[in-house]
């Protein structure tokens, strides 16, 4: 059994929030410990008023007014409820917000190992509770841009300075809740310095951000000169130079003077390991270069006006002179990643071009790609370039539909070109693309916005008159509709997409009931008689509402759905259970929730068998007489029978209402009993009387 309570639904406006409201800036109306907040009363309906902030601990009454806030804000440092009444006629009160304080994280870490080289790293475990952010300041400003991170649990490097004892170093951590509450803590982490590892020689400079020794020829081979620059030329005991290139190292306690070693051409990379007294070693590694200016060249492919979706391809040329080491960056600016390639470079670089170059402008050229190509090494760099390459939007035909591809008849529908502007490129002048709309069948509807346009049944672009990027309809009659979109412009061509819309009838809500009135347990069957839709399926709804009848009981809806139908069944079929006035409610909902029918209603009249009440009947003596009373309601009308039966009493019987009075000859329990029938059934009462003996 299920009870239903069911509400009429209307639209209206509530106001779910007042418009008079105390607001704060951050998301919540909190603080940290040690904190405030600034509150504002908002929107107050006598700005020229005066104002009393108030504050209760637990937002019960009373408030206590706060010193000094008599402003618009209040900045509020303590917890509980604020309120601020503004001056009127009438006075004004705010609804109270409740401001509460945020608890601080713990910030806490350990640092591992310690004491160790500066070269070996420093695992940092954090231990801290309840926060969501982290920044760590490792206290080791030559570590440059390492010198902080946001991990719970970083590892560090410490650079500091070069020598020969021990470093520390204050790493700094603040922890952040999620309501900005920060908390911070330090400790020292101890390091042992490590030797410097600086050497000086031919050529020395930063190529692509390396320590470069350079020599700048076309010799096959050259000598580099070296010397020892560290700093910490006292404690250091050892010096290692590792030449790379396959030769003995150089590796001795002591390095004073030049060396000198020869190289080949191109790049090689040298290592300087320097160890101190305190056994700490340290290692730079140096770049060393022979070779020469680069050179290079990009040809053009021919036919840099093309569409999107088109591949070019551009040779490369003039590298064969150049050295090993020397690195090339092609670099097309649509907005694609650059590419890195080493020598020796590919003959040729493929690219796609996916998006049109109108609104970017090459040098010398508007609405144009360029590439180019640098070749670079610590020597010098050479670039080449292509430009003006233009590249016209290829047409690929879009568009939405809105609300729905599925209507009812004399709904506006809004056509959406989303293909964009589709321009074509002529010598560095942008010609937006143009569209055309064509609708089948050509009668059942109207325009409301826009135009189509007219492609005169011709492919040739130059012909079409073009139509809006908008286009609204409106369908007058039901049927399936075919919008087809055409696109192009003078370069890429054209392309068309077509797709359909579907228009309904307004749907109807019309259906019969085989019963309206009878006796509890009422069954009803509902046959809807609505019209179909042009495409998709019907969705039906129904809903009963409940209307008690004056004197019968219960008093409260109660029915249920039979035989499996439901309340979206096309013919449900309900049993009233309880007595009442029931009105069912039916709506045909067409494909897409697009349209309704109207309400349509019919009221269902279930009846019951009689309510009857029996007044109380006193203690008597023998030969004493009473006067039973009775109520009865619930369909009591001028064909109601009444029947009254007293058990050894006088009378025996009566068929009326009210009975008079009756006397009972013997002493001892005697049943009253009370029946009322109406076109429901008889409801039966009975009482038992007690007669006492005469004294």
């Amino acid at each position: 059994m299920r009870i239903f309570f069911t509400f009429l639904l209307s639209t209206c406006i509530v106001f779910c929030s007042f418009s008079q409201v105390i607001t704060y800036p951050s998301a919540s109306a909190s603080f940290c410990p040690g904190g405030n907040i600034l509150l504002t009363a908002s929107n107050p309906p006598i700005p020229t008023g005066t104002y009393q902030w108030q504050l209760s601990p637990n937002g019960i009454l009373p408030y206590n007014n706060l010193a000094g806030g008599t402003s618009s804000t209040y900045l509020a440092s303590l917890i509980g409820f604020y309120r601020v009444i503004v001056s009127g006629p009438p006075p004004d009160t705010f609804p109270p917000i409740q401001v509460i304080q945020n608890p601080n994280p713990t910030a806490s870490f350990t640092a591992s190992p310690q004491n160790q080289c500066s070269t070996i790293p420093v695992n940092f475990t954090n231990t801290s509770t309840g926060a969501s952010t982290f920044l760590w300041n490792f206290g080791d400003p030559n570590s440059g841009v390492n010198n902080t991170s946001n991990l719970f649990s970083p590892t560090h490097r410490f650079v500091g300075t070069s020598g020969n004892v021990a470093q520390n170093f204050t790493v700094t951590l603040t922890a952040t809740t999620a309501f900005g509450c920060s908390v911070t803590t330090t400790s020292v982490v101890t390091t042992t310095q490590t030797p410097s590892t600086a050497l000086g020689g031919t050529g020395l400079g930063i190529y692509n951000g390396r320590p470069f020794f350079k020599s700048c020829s076309n010799n096959s081979s050259a000598t580099f000169s070296f010397t020892n620059q560290s700093t910490t030329l006292a404690t250091n005991v050892n010096y290692q130079i590792v030449w790379g290139d396959a030769t003995p190292d150089y590796n001795s306690p002591t390095f004073s003077g030049v060396i000198t070693h020869l190289y080949n051409q191109g790049i090689t990379n040298l290592l300087f390991i320097v160890t101190g007294q305190n056994g700490c070693k340290d290692t730079t590694q140096y770049g060393v270069f022979l070779g020469s200016n680069p050179a290079v060249g990009l040809n053009n492919p021919g036919n840099t006006s093309v569409c999107t979706s088109t591949s070019l391809i551009f040779p490369i040329s003039g590298t064969g002179l150049n050295t090993l080491g020397t690195i090339y960056t092609v670099t097309f600016n649509d907005g694609t990643a650059p590419i890195n390639l080493t020598h020796p470079p590919p003959p040729d670089i493929a690219h796609l071009f996916t998006t049109t170059s109108c609104g970017t402008n090459s040098p010398g050229y508007p609405n144009s790609y360029s590439a180019s190509i640098t070749a670079s090494n610590p020597c010098a760099s050479s670039t080449a370039s292509v430009v003006p390459i233009y590249i016209s939007q290829k047409s690929t035909a879009q568009y939405t539909i809105s609300p729905k591809d599925t209507v009812c008849v004399n709904t506006n529908v809004t056509l959406i070109n989303t293909t964009g502007l589709n321009s074509s490129i002529d010598n560095g002048v942008c010609t937006p693309g143009k569209v055309v709309w064509q609708v089948t069948p050509a009668t059942g509807w109207n325009i409301t916005l826009g135009s189509l346009g007219n492609n005169f049944g011709s492919l040739d672009f130059s012909l079409w008159l073009g139509g809006s990027n908008n286009l609204g309809l409106n369908f007058t009659t039901p049927g399936t509709y075919s919008i087809k979109l055409y696109t192009g412009n003078a370069t890429c061509g054209i392309d068309s997409i077509t797709k359909t819309i579907c228009v309904n009838p307004i749907p109807t809500g019309a259906y019969t009931i085989d019963n309206n009135v009878g006796c509890a347990p009422l069954t009803v069957t509902a046959n809807s008689t609505t019209n179909t839709p042009n495409c998709g399926l019907n969705k039906f709804l129904w809903t009963v509402t409940y209307a008690p009848t004056t004197g019968c009981l219960p008093s409260t809806s109660n029915f249920n759905y039979l035989s499996g139908t439901n309340a979206n069944s096309a013919n449900p079929q309900f049993e009233f259970i309880n007595p009442g006035i029931y009105t069912i409610s039916f709506v045909n909902i067409f494909p897409a929730s697009v349209c309704t029918s109207a309400v349509v209603t019919r009221i269902v009249t279930v009846k019951a068998k009689p309510v009857v009440v029996l007044a109380p009947v006193p203690t008597v003596c023998v030969s004493q007489s009473v006067s039973p009373t009775a109520t009865s309601t619930c369909y009591i009308n001028a064909t109601t029978i009444y029947a009254w039966t007293f058990v050894g009493g006088t009378p025996a019987t009566s068929s009326t209402l009210n009975p008079g009075t009756v006397t009972f000859a013997t002493p001892g329990p005697h049943d009253i009993i009370f029946a009322v029938t109406n076109e429901c059934g008889t409801t039966t009462v009975m009482q038992t009387v007690t007669v006492n003996p005469l004294p």
